[in-house]
């Protein structure tokens, strides 16, 4: 699932109605307007010698300079530089994500018993399909409307927060599928032909989920720069994240297990950028899916939002360090003071 997609559509009305007026094709600049111009400037411009002036000043701002060139340019600028310092190892064993100040997150995946046992969940969500399809269908291409609808952010109001929104989304899609190629876990639907997905299933493996990781890295970087953060996981963005995630479960695409891990691995991310753009300290995180489910009544291996925010408290499947303090990332650091202005002076 590409952010880039899903940005694009959540402002495509006002794209299309750009595409129309302008004669279509990128920035308006369709065949007919390029025949125009050209006779335009046949008509207007010197035969000879043409006329020059002085460079523009080069600017020194980073933010500034941020804001002038195309978003899908600027993020990979910025997914480069977020990526400085990570070294990340994933094996069948392990996904490990590390940095010199210390170890960031690591990931152990279910065992074979624990996926069968999971599956037998996975049947059972099946009963939600016919209510939640339209999400389903809609959340496969873009998570980001189900998160603009509780933050009033807008590219043209809070460009800047998008941009970081889609920093976060591109960060969580390169690592989760680095985890997925080493883990190889199979899908549901291979462990038992009952399951019958109802979209698509994806080529690659099931653990983690990478709609998990994306909802939930969005959700912590949103939650910090808005100043919407839930010790408890109670907001609505962390509802909202587990919801696109059991949608994935419901659709039978994904074990309980998946979205668990993906939770980890988004909210270690988004805790990683927010402290790159804030020379803050980045959570130290470590998950075994074999131990899923220990802190929930019953020992269930259901993923719900109070499940995972047991297991966010506990000491057996998930535990937390005492966090990496990190320098803070230029580039990264001035988008975000970019998105908190842009913030404050519309909402704050």
């Amino acid at each position: 699932m590409s952010f880039a997609n899903a940005h694009n559509a959540h402002n495509a009305h006002n794209a299309h109605n750009a595409h129309n007026a302008h004669g279509g094709g990128a920035d308006g600049q369709g065949p007919m307007l390029a025949q125009a111009l050209l006779m335009s400037r046949e008509a207007l411009a010197p035969m000879g010698e043409v006329a020059l002036s002085q460079p523009a000043a080069r600017i020194q701002d980073l933010g500034a300079r941020l804001r002038r060139i195309e978003p899908q340019f600027a993020v990979a600028a910025l997914l480069s530089e977020l990526c400085e310092g990570l070294q990340v190892s994933a094996e069948a064993e392990a996904l490990m994500i590390t940095v010199p100040q210390g170890q960031l997150i690591r990931i152990a995946p279910p065992s074979d018993d624990d996926l069968k046992s999971e599956t037998q969940l996975v049947a059972g969500y099946a009963e939600l399909r016919a209510e939640r399809m339209a999400e389903i269908l809609m959340q496969t291409e873009q998570i980001l409307p189900f998160f603009t609808t509780i933050l009033p952010l807008d590219s043209r109001w809070t460009p800047s927060a998008l941009l970081l929104a889609s920093l976060a989304s591109e960060l969580a899609t390169a690592m989760v599928q680095r985890a997925k190629l080493g883990f190889g876990i199979a899908r549901p639907h291979v462990l038992s032909a009952d399951i019958q997905p109802i979209i698509a299933c994806p080529g690659h493996s099931a653990f983690p989920s990478g709609h998990a990781t994306q909802a939930f890295a969005l959700a912590g970087v949103l939650a910090a720069l808005t100043g919407r953060a839930s010790p408890e996981m109670a907001s609505p963005l962390d509802r909202t994240a587990a919801r696109i995630a059991v949608n994935r479960t419901v659709a039978g695409l994904h074990y309980p297990c998946d979205s668990a891990a993906g939770a980890a691995l988004g909210l270690s991310l988004a805790g990683w950028l927010v402290a790159r753009a804030t020379a803050g300290t980045a959570p130290q995180i470590c998950f075994d899916a074999r131990r899923w489910g220990e802190d929930a009544p019953a020992g269930s291996r259901d993923f719900h939002l109070p499940a995972f925010c047991a297991a966010w408290q506990g000491k057996t499947c998930l535990t937390r360090g005492a966090g990496v303090t990190v320098a803070p990332a230029p580039l990264l650091a001035a988008l975000w003071s970019n998105a908190r202005q842009e913030w404050d002076e519309r909402w704050g």
